[in-house]
């Protein structure tokens, strides 16, 4: 039997990346291709800790359903952390708690996304939200990056070509692939200009709280006096992607709807899960974590970058990142980023080729990212020494 698929779907397929992470999960290649939080970043004792209080003091709320919104009280602690750490108050917002970053911007594709409506990203961008653009027939529309974010005349070409624009998305802090960050007078433009234009931000932040250098930028949302702002975050890279816990927070005037999308999707997020966010908050605090994995990252970055400039300074140039968990690196006009991938994994070695992060695969890419978090110190070391071999025979 042929099978017969939705339109949608005939040009779908696996992203790059995880293709990459599939092949190389298990085996012997050192993982620069992750984009995992590190194990001994991962509060392993405590998350069990505060599940077998949870299982012995609360099961029958734990393991039932629950309100679509999310768990009440993990939502007033969230709605407390954006207040207190980023100043994004509680206004005309309200907060949804997703399964992960990436279903809460399914749900903004899902519900004000109709097939060839256009949608403005960064490029190169992260992959998983292309591939979701991509799934609702999205007209995906790249706008290239300068080291201080999105080129923001060009962004301006687009708005003139386009009627309309269903929003734009952007990830302002520790951007993946490149862990550049957009500064505080580009976010202001952007603003405005999506102000202008009628559209609305989706702002994806996973990365925003690991800052290693330097002084926090505000929030686009935190800016945001016209509720056209969507934010989008997630506890994935703080304490555990295995838990799939994020959230929305946007205008009140979209969340019904937003509500609803969820509620035939998957009913509410698992209510364990949000739990143990919520016991850990309440029992260790956040602030206290983060500072924590944020030191144990600050010294994998200086590793690597250490390890960069010895064995392949006289080859790459790259922007150093304050925050985040990558590294993007720019090879020499004559090597393709496909053959310095495939050769790292002959050698043992796997980074990501930076045309798995275009809008357009199709298009070559002189980069290639490095992830810090995943691998132990031993191996950022001995692994970009490798590197360094491998660039000398190009």
């Amino acid at each position: 039997m042929n099978p017969r698929f939705a339109n949608r779907m005939e040009t779908l397929a696996p992203a790059a990346v995880y293709e990459i992470l599939k092949a190389t999960t298990g085996g012997k290649a050192i993982p620069f291709s992750a984009g995992n939080p590190g194990s001994e970043a991962i509060p392993h004792e405590k998350i069990a800790n505060v599940v077998s209080k949870i299982l012995a003091e609360n099961p029958s709320v734990a393991l039932q359903y629950g309100m679509t919104e999310g768990y009440a009280p993990l939502r007033e602690k969230i709605s407390q952390y954006l207040k207190t750490n980023l100043n994004i108050s509680s206004g005309n917002n309200r907060l949804l708690v997703t399964h992960g970053a990436t279903q809460a911007i399914e749900l903004c594709a899902k519900v004000f996304c109709n097939e060839g409506d256009v949608v403005i990203t960064e490029n190169p961008s992260f992959v998983g939200t292309l591939a979701t653009f991509n799934s609702y027939g999205i007209n995906v529309v790249g706008v290239d990056m300068e080291h201080d974010g999105m080129d923001l005349d060009k962004l301006q070409e687009e708005f003139d070509k386009h009627e309309k624009v269903a929003f734009i998305y952007v990830i302002p802090d520790f951007h993946n692939p490149t862990g550049w960050t957009m500064s505080l007078e580009k976010r202001k433009r952007l603003y405005e200009m999506a102000l202008a234009k009628g559209t609305l931000i989706l702002e994806d932040d996973p990365y925003g709280m690991l800052r290693y250098h330097g002084e926090k930028i505000p929030t686009l949302k935190s800016m945001d006096t016209e509720g056209i702002v969507l934010y989008v975050g997630s506890f994935s890279k703080l304490i555990s992607p295995g838990l799939r816990v994020g959230f929305l927070l946007a205008d009140d005037q979209y969340m019904d709807k937003i509500t609803a999308a969820k509620q035939v999707s998957d009913v509410h997020t698992g209510m364990l899960n949000q739990m143990i966010i919520n016991r850990l908050m309440e029992d260790y605090g956040i602030e206290e974590h983060i500072a924590e994995i944020c030191g144990i990252y600050r010294e994998k970055l200086q590793i690597a970058l250490d390890c960069l400039d010895e064995h392949l300074g006289n080859y790459i140039s790259y922007v150093k990142p304050k925050g985040g968990l990558y590294v993007y690196c720019k090879l020499p006009k004559h090597i393709d980023s496909i053959e310095f991938f495939n050769a790292g994994i002959a050698a043992g070695v796997a980074v990501v080729y930076g045309s798995a992060f275009n809008v357009d695969p199709n298009e070559k890419s002189q980069y290639f990212r490095i992830n810090f978090s995943s691998p132990s110190k031993e191996q950022i070391q001995r692994g970009i020494e490798i590197l360094g071999e491998v660039i000398r025979k190009f």
